[in-house]
């Protein structure tokens, strides 16, 4: 008796679904939350959830502590919901922690997180990753027996591909959510009248002296004296520009 030959179902195309961003791939954390996926055995899976991410086939994606929520559109009309659970780390001993090491928190305040940060948690008995297979709770409503199915490795896949761009979205996962900067110290966008009242004679110097000094400089007069002349000169052609009456070449560029 001959066997019944199903034909594969086709995901149907998402319009406007979320994407990888191509985000820094190589970045070691994306590595570690990767290799916890890669070693659940997933076998053909997990390679059409890399495409089900590829493709863009979430449609929408939420990032909170503990928890990661998604809609993922397959082959059926009505997309699934499918979400992952950990139990997010302690703030209070992670904090404790981090006190003491300055240079760690202003780098992740700037977006970026040194492997001195994970080491940091592992010396007070924590983790940013997950390690056994029942450290990740997942749910997934759609009828495949497999636990995590394509639609959770998708959702997996972005949001480790999320991560690789802002590891401040592992950390939200984690339950580290860092405060927002004070109002005085966001960005503000300056009208263009406040602009046009501007002197050449204003402080241009101002931003590379919050730089403070380099450790080394090969330079012969001090690093910040070479970029505040370097800001004033190009302030004069900014202002000028304003104007519409630029040449915006410096005197060594004029043949």
């Amino acid at each position: 008796m001959a066997k019944h030959v199903h034909a594969p179902r086709l995901a149907r195309t998402v319009r406007g679904g979320l994407r990888p961003q191509g985000g820094r791939r190589d970045a070691w954390w994306r590595r570690r939350l990767m290799e916890w996926l890669e070693g659940l055995g997933m076998g053909a899976r997990l390679g059409r959830g890399r495409n089900y991410a590829q493709m863009g086939q979430i449609r929408d994606l939420a990032i909170a502590p503990g928890r990661i929520e998604a809609v993922v559109q397959g082959a059926a009309p009505k997309p699934y919901r499918a979400a992952w659970a950990m139990p997010p780390l302690d703030a209070a001993r992670v904090w404790a922690a981090l006190r003491p090491r300055p240079t760690i928190l202003a780098q992740v305040a700037a977006h970026g997180l040194p492997i001195a940060f994970e080491e940091t948690l592992r010396e007070a008995g924590m983790s940013l990753f997950p390690h056994a297979r029942d450290d990740l709770a997942m749910r997934c409503d759609c009828k495949d027996w497999a636990r995590p199915c394509k639609h959770l490795a998708a959702v997996y896949c972005l949001f480790a591909d999320a991560a690789a761009a802002d590891p401040l979205l592992l950390l939200r996962f984690r339950g580290i959510v860092f405060p927002e900067a004070p109002p005085a110290l966001r960005p503000r966008t300056v009208p263009e009248a406040e602009i046009l009242r501007l002197h050449p004679s204003a402080d241009a110097g101002l931003v590379p002296r919050r730089l403070g000094p380099l450790p080394y400089w090969r330079g012969d007069e001090p690093f910040t004296r070479t970029l505040e002349t370097a800001y004033r000169r190009a302030q004069s052609k900014a202002l000028a520009a304003l104007d519409n009456a630029a040449d915006l070449r410096f005197p060594e560029d004029v043949p």
